[in-house]
């Protein structure tokens, strides 16, 4: 009964400190773009600037810009002059009027990617997708990191480990 509980305690222990690491790294997420989501301009935006909340990974974060045809009308990539590595800017060529997608892929310091999508207008007729939370609020349809399953089971297997070793007395 002592090796079992011997390895209770390393696997537990193991377990643990592998999944709190990674339970305390969150995912980015978008915290505002311009024009903001759902905005529908008088006059055609020159660039697209999209905020995150954490430092991004520039080798594989961008976007692109397209049209209600799916032409690209734009692209961006990590602006390494931002301190925080948080945003993403490109240049877009739009002179017409009519509702314009954004479709990004960003991963943070975490190596976790997410994908995204929101939509802007210009002078256009048609109604725009705008978020759920509101007027310029960034879109919530990004996927949120699961629960810390591995947490959670390294945790009980260590409270386990520790109470069967302190009723046997391998802990004294």
């Amino acid at each position: 009964m002592r090796n079992l509980a011997r390895y209770l305690i390393v696997v537990g222990a193991a377990i643990y400190l592998v999944a709190v690491p990674v339970a305390v790294m969150g995912h980015v997420e978008l915290v505002s773009s311009a024009p903001k989501v759902g905005a529908n301009l008088d006059t055609a935006p020159s660039e697209v600037t999209i905020t995150f909340d954490d430092e991004l990974n520039p080798e594989k974060s961008s976007f692109t810009v397209t049209d209600a045809d799916g032409n690209d009308v734009g692209s961006g990539d990590v602006d390494l002059t931002v301190a925080d590595r948080n945003v993403m800017t490109g240049a877009v060529s739009i002179s017409d009027p009519g509702v314009y997608t954004v479709t990004y892929t960003v991963a943070g310091v975490d190596g976790h990617e997410i994908d995204g999508t929101f939509s802007f207008g210009f002078n256009s007729l048609q109604q725009i997708p705008g978020p759920a939370g509101g007027e310029g609020a960034p879109d919530t349809a990004m996927p949120r990191p699961e629960p810390p399953l591995a947490e959670l089971i390294g945790g009980l297997l260590l409270t386990l480990a520790v109470l069967i070793s302190v009723r046997r007395g391998v802990l004294r």
